[in-house]
């Protein structure tokens, strides 16, 4: 299981059908290196899956 914070960009709330801009902070980074822009990944809070998430940009850990 890949664990990571999440938060949306610009707004203050995400209803259902709703897109907007959202960052990750892994947990452990290290299981998430595979990713790359466009990537299609689930998003689970439990079951079932809550959300779908496209990839469009990937940085490197802060030292």
């Amino acid at each position: 299981m890949r664990i990571a914070r999440l938060w949306v960009e610009c707004v203050q709330e995400l209803g259902p059908g709703e897109t907007a801009d959202v960052r990750l902070a892994p947990l452990s980074p290290e299981q998430w290196r595979q990713l790359n822009p466009g990537d299609v990944m689930t998003m689970h809070e439990g079951r079932p899956a809550v959300g779908t998430a496209t990839v469009i940009e990937v940085r490197p850990p802060r030292a």
